[in-house]
């Protein structure tokens, strides 16, 4: 694989993502290496407060006048942009799926805003929404060719993950203006993070020698579980002496207080037979963070861990698509089977219902979660599955 190419993998992708949590002054290299990984001239990416306008003035690849203009006129017939900050969380829409198309590409907006910028395409995104605050992502590309499946499946991919981060760096920020003393070190503030104990997912921190500095409530409880990982005196153990070995040396390179030398890593942690394997992706956060301009050092190095247990991903699932978007409970438990990979023949010998009846609950399906294929629904399960349902 070439270099470019292994520094852009959606593995390193991520691992950038939740370092620039910590560390604002990441953030626009990290958009411009995600501008290359998707093919877009420009990526960037804006938190809202509730009155407060796009600021296109200060995006890469809008000019000022053009802003301006934006801002007296134009803005108005942009039937894009000024939705983003009402669609749900994980939301992504292109220019493309404007219809009719043919007379949004003749419209004023396109010929005396959008071309003379050479701007071809866009990709807008809802990164987050949450008290009010919405974080908007717009991937800008002036190439003259529209956006693959395979480029939006990797910005969909991240989306969560660019959650995660903005909701770090909020809490972080929260934190440090709430004190006249900031914190020393930047662990200390994530005493402070709500925000990630409402994540599905376990996030875990722990120092060069594995042992957790941090536990949101989901590590927390897989922990006291002990199945497939739990912590011991001498730091954080898998299941087979093999497993723990490779996890504790990912860590150790994660956390190296040698910058050259950190990197994040991903392994599968095998459990007993009827349980699925643990999904864990561990990234570098380093000894040195500096957030929001505020310099943090902490004692030793450190690694953050992201990890998957997929059943209880999947647990309450149901229940959340049945308040979110009205389903039935049998339309639910087709949802959940899709969720799984499953196809439409398997589901139905699973649930023990006709084939025919799987495919008009499918159908439901996609008209109640403005959904049009299976692959967007299984994006769609996997983002209500990384929140907690309590």
């Amino acid at each position: 694989m070439p270099a470019d190419d292994a520094a852009d993998s959606l593995g390193s992708l991520i691992d950038a993502i939740y370092d620039a949590g910590l560390d604002a002054r990441r953030w626009p290299a990290l958009l411009a290496r995600l501008a290359r990984r998707i093919g877009a001239t420009y990526v960037n990416l804006s938190v809202l407060a509730p009155d407060e306008a796009l600021p296109l003035a200060d995006w890469n690849g809008i000019e000022s006048g053009f802003a301006r203009r934006y801002a007296q006129h134009y803005g108005a017939l942009d039937p894009l942009v000024p939705q983003v900050r009402r669609w749900p969380a994980g939301t992504l829409v292109t220019d493309t799926m404007i219809r009719p198309q043919t007379a949004h590409a003749s419209s004023e907006f396109v010929q005396d805003w959008v071309r003379p910028q050479r701007i071809h395409t866009v990709a807008f995104a809802s990164v987050m929404r949450e008290d009010g605050v919405t974080a908007v992502l717009g991937a800008l590309r002036h190439t003259p060719r529209f956006y693959t499946d395979d480029e939006l499946d990797v910005l969909r991919a991240l989306l969560p993950h660019l959650r995660n981060a903005v909701r770090v760096q909020r809490r972080v920020t929260q934190s440090l203006q709430s004190t006249s003393h900031p914190p020393a070190d930047p662990l200390a503030a994530l005493d402070a993070f709500d925000a990630l104990d409402s994540l599905a997912q376990c996030v875990l921190i722990a120092d060069r020698d594995a042992h957790v500095v941090f536990a949101n409530r989901a590590a927390s409880a897989l922990l006291a579980q002990a199945r497939g990982l739990r912590e011991e005196r001498q730091g954080l153990c898998a299941p087979t002496l093999d497993a723990t070995q490779r996890l504790r040396a990912m860590i150790a390179r994660a956390s190296s207080s040698e910058s050259g030398t950190r990197a994040g890593g991903a392994m599968l942690i095998e459990r007993a037979a009827h349980d699925a394997p643990l999904q864990v992706l561990v990234a570098p956060l380093g000894t040195h963070r500096v957030i929001e301009g505020a310099t943090a050092v902490s004692r030793r190095g450190t690694a953050m861990l992201v990890i998957t247990d997929p059943q209880a991903a999947r647990r309450g699932v149901e229940q959340r698509l049945i308040a979110l978007f009205g389903l039935t409970p049998a339309e639910a438990r087709v949802a959940g089977e899709v969720g799984k990979g499953h196809e439409p023949r398997d589901i139905a010998a699973t649930l023990q219902i006709m084939p025919s009846t799987v495919r008009t609950h499918l159908h439901h399906v996609f008209a109640k979660t403005a959904t049009r294929r299976q692959g967007d629904l299984m994006r769609l399960l996997e983002q209500i599955a990384m929140t907690r349902g309590d």
